[in-house]
């Protein structure tokens, strides 16, 4: 796993250009340990590691927006 550098503002929803830092799909989780690190999850990779993430880290924050798995994304997705 590769924790990445603030590339994104942590509050902002995450978008389809936002990539799962362990296979490239798209995020869905976001798991903040701190001012200056988070990693991005797709939904199979944050289920594999949610067990082992919320008992060695208690205190991160995590941002699911595993609901809108398979949601057809609008045509302005990816507009800023």
């Amino acid at each position: 796993m590769t924790i990445t550098k603030e590339r994104i503002l942590q509050n902002d929803p995450l978008k389809i250009a936002d990539r799962c830092d362990q296979c490239g799909a798209q995020a869905f989780v976001r798991v903040v340990f701190g001012m200056d690190r988070d990693l991005l999850f797709c939904g199979h990779h944050f289920n594999r590691h949610e067990p082992i993430l919320m008992t060695q880290y208690p205190h991160v924050r995590v941002t699911d927006e595993r609901h809108r798995i398979n949601h057809k994304p609008s045509l302005s997705a990816n507009a800023d």
